[in-house]
């Protein structure tokens, strides 16, 4: 939770503290010039060539806004072995290893050297999403060694692809071959991730408009069909009447963002309501994450913005539990600073930073928010 790593179009992974100001930056003078754009373009229906093309320019106070903000102190870069753009990046659950992509390649690296540890491929498309299965601190996933009481998911990493399938790679082997290939979605695979805690289940979303669950231990395969593309989730372990044991937040290119209550059981998946007043999300994958005290849901649109909803609320983000009363719980807001397409999202993993998040858009910056009551100390 002290620090974060973003990927880029230029083919390099940067770590960053983004709790410090880098103390080579100096802020610009106030009558530094700055390239005037009168015209007022739209940029809810932007496409990614074209500002990697930069054939939209941002306007004059857009400008001014992004020279307001400081730079984040950088801390390393790592660019061996990137020979394509990078679409994901990950870590191991020690903070150890980073896992990034370059199209159909999965690299891990060592986050202190900076030196690239092992290399596996096999897909036949871009790889589209990455994550470690496991954790040093927790038998999250139901794969622990008796023997010295280590976590084996800690070593074993997925990939997603848009060749529709999910990959399972083991490194404590020299082997380049998967583990396990989970191919049953009809296509694009988006997202993955490991089940809840104490369940030895894998996660997966799919262009197919389904949510596939792989429980390892009954061999089974339990799907929820959404019937519209999902193009990335979230799980979080609320526990409350209305919600369930836990919740899963599915986003849609429909635009809407899809909230599933899961009971104990693999099987028992129930949709307790909808957001979309908040977001837009249509041509674009958007990703959405839930805050470390599970209270809001963050999410990235094509507007430039990031929504910001309560858990509980409906879905033009007012309170769902207030019954009329609109101080009961705190309504949705929007929070704007880019100037593209914001892709990515994601939430400080500390529960005594809830407060904490950074948004990362195609116009080739990442956003360090914080609330109003913690942004002086923050910076302190």
């Amino acid at each position: 939770g002290k620090y974060c790593i973003t990927g880029a179009h230029d083919r390099t992974v940067r770590l960053w503290n983004p709790t410090r100001i880098d103390p080579a930056y100096r802020a610009p003078p106030p009558s530094a010039n700055i390239i005037s754009n009168d015209t007022h373009v739209s940029s809810s229906h932007i496409s990614s060539q074209e500002y990697y093309g930069r054939k939209l320019q941002p306007t004059t106070t857009q400008l001014q806004q992004q020279k307001e903000l400081p730079s984040a102190l950088p801390m390393q870069s790592y660019t061996d072995g990137h020979l394509h753009p990078i679409h994901c990046i990950a870590t191991n659950s020690s903070s150890t290893v980073l896992l990034s992509t370059s199209d159909k390649t999965l690299l891990a690296t060592d986050l202190v050297t900076a030196q690239t540890k092992q290399k596996w491929w096999g897909h036949e498309a871009r790889i589209e999403y990455v994550t470690c299965l496991g954790g040093s601190g927790n038998d999250n996933y139901g794969i622990r060694n008796n023997n010295n009481n280590s976590t084996i998911g800690e070593e074993v990493y997925a990939t997603a692809s848009y060749d529709s399938t999910v990959r399972l790679w083991d490194a404590r082997s020299r082997s380049k071959e998967p583990l396990m290939i989970l191919d049953q979605a009809r296509d694009a695979v988006t997202c993955v991730a490991a089940g809840r805690g104490g369940d030895a289940q894998i996660v997966t979303s799919s262009v197919d408009g389904k949510i596939r669950t792989y429980d390892l231990r009954t061999a089974q395969i339990f799907t929820e069909d959404i019937t519209h593309p999902i193009t990335s989730f979230s799980t979080t372990t609320i526990t409350n009447d209305d919600v369930g044991a836990s919740t899963m937040a599915a986003s849609c290119l429909d635009g809407i963002i899809r909230l599933w209550g899961c009971g104990p059981s693999s099987a028992e998946k129930k949709m307790v309501r909808k957001l979309h007043s908040l977001h837009k999300s249509i041509n674009h994958k958007v990703e959405c994450a839930f805050t470390s005290n599970e209270e809001y849901l963050i999410s990235g649109s094509e507007c430039g913005a990031v929504a910001v909803y309560p858990v509980g609320s409906n879905s033009d983000g007012t309170s769902a539990a207030s019954g009329g009363n609109e101080a009961a719980l705190p309504v949705g807001m929007t929070l704007q600073r880019h100037t593209g397409p914001t892709c990515s999202v994601a939430t400080c993993p500390q529960e005594s930073r809830p407060w904490l998040l950074v948004s990362a858009s195609y116009d080739g910056s990442a956003v360090v928010w914080a609330s109003r009551a913690q942004y002086d100390c923050l910076l302190d």
